[in-house]
């Protein structure tokens, strides 16, 4: 039971979140089927790759070349860039609707991330202390974590969980993605906890609240930025105090940023050529 305490809240409010999926999508929510297909096995093993590529980074020296390529080049760019937009543009032939970009329910998604992004965000300065962190480590931490937002944007919800919804039903697609989701820590924010398999308990809590209110609107804008940045706030400031790792050498989530807007632009911009 200890280890699930830090989870117990996140998961309450994850409780909500289905509630609030059982009352928006109705019957839908509760559907289950079985129709897995080569698009499904390609989200689920793009997530996999991310996390194979996340526990290697465990096996070389901490602030080193290899672990920056690994991590900034190999998951965020690779893993969250290339291959998802590769694939959607190039094998599905499809667009950005495809991967929860649409014109349609964008004002209601935006609603959604305000709101929930506005809740974490009362906790967050309810419970954390800002006064041990500086304005300009809160810039530059931000702007890399909305990076690496990016990068669990595209996989983990645009990617996956889209097609884990269309192969099995919304249940099994939150409770899958949080899953695969949650594997990807394993080299990244892991080593910065005392006690790994809290983290890991409180990683995946946190996936199904964050892919149960993905699954209300199916819109990526449920989700970043508003309500990423309040939640993962929540675990940086609360359970880690501000780690300094998060505002170190910004040169790389500069790349990362280039390799996830660069790359995901050319693709869908030469899709029909």
């Amino acid at each position: 039971m200890d280890v699930l305490a830090p989870a117990i809240p996140v998961l309450a409010s994850a409780l909500f979140a289905f509630a609030a999926v059982a009352i928006v999508r109705r019957r839908e929510a509760v559907a289950l089927r079985w129709r897995p297909d080569r698009d499904t096995a390609a989200a689920i093993g793009t997530g996999l790759l991310a996390a194979a590529v996340s526990a290697a980074m465990l096996l070389v020296p901490p602030r080193s070349l290899a672990r920056d390529l690994l991590h900034f080049v190999g998951i965020y760019g690779i893993c969250g860039g290339l291959l998802p937009w590769w694939y959607v543009t190039r094998v599905e032939r499809a667009g950005v609707s495809a991967m929860g970009l649409t014109r349609e329910r964008w004002l209601a998604a935006l609603a959604v991330g305000l709101v929930a992004g506005g809740a974490l965000g009362a906790r967050l300065l309810a419970t954390a202390d800002f006064s041990r962190a500086t304005p300009g480590y809160l810039a530059l931490a931000s702007y890399n974590l909305l990076v690496g937002g990016l990068f669990e944007l595209f996989l983990y919800y645009g990617f996956l969980h889209l097609r884990l919804d269309r192969a099995f039903g919304p249940i099994p697609a939150i409770v899958g993605s949080a899953a695969i989701y949650t594997l990807w820590h394993l080299g990244t924010e892991l080593p910065l906890h005392e006690d790994p398999r809290r983290a890991l308990a409180l990683l995946f809590a946190v996936g199904l609240l964050y892919h149960a209110v993905f699954q209300l609107t199916r819109h990526l804008l449920s989700i970043w930025p508003f309500f990423f940045l309040a939640g993962v706030w929540n675990d940086f400031a609360t359970q880690l105090d501000f780690p300094p790792v998060l505002a170190e050498r910004p040169a790389w989530p500069a790349l990362s940023l280039v390799l996830l807007v660069a790359v995901p632009g050319w693709l869908v911009g030469t899709r029909r050529r």
